[in-house]
């Protein structure tokens, strides 16, 4: 699989430590805020972090994603 099949979530610490511990996740405060499980390609990594998480006070993690493994 080629890079660009790959999807890609910036998750904070805390969103990490839950997907761990339960096997799955609802997302942070902006997903849960706006109903969507927000991804980005891996060209829109850097302004999403730049925009959303450019003043975070947690560590933060980028998952990378097989769209064919997320189950609906």
């Amino acid at each position: 699989m080629a890079e660009q099949d790959f999807i890609y979530r910036i998750s904070t610490d805390q969103e990490w430590q839950e997907f761990q511990k339960k096997g799955s996740s609802f997302g942070g405060e902006l997903d849960k805020s706006t109903g969507c499980f927000h991804l980005s390609k891996l060209e829109q990594v850097q302004m999403t972090l730049q925009n959303f998480f450019l003043n975070a006070k947690e560590d933060l993690y980028l998952l990378q994603i097989d769209p064919n493994k997320v189950y609906l």
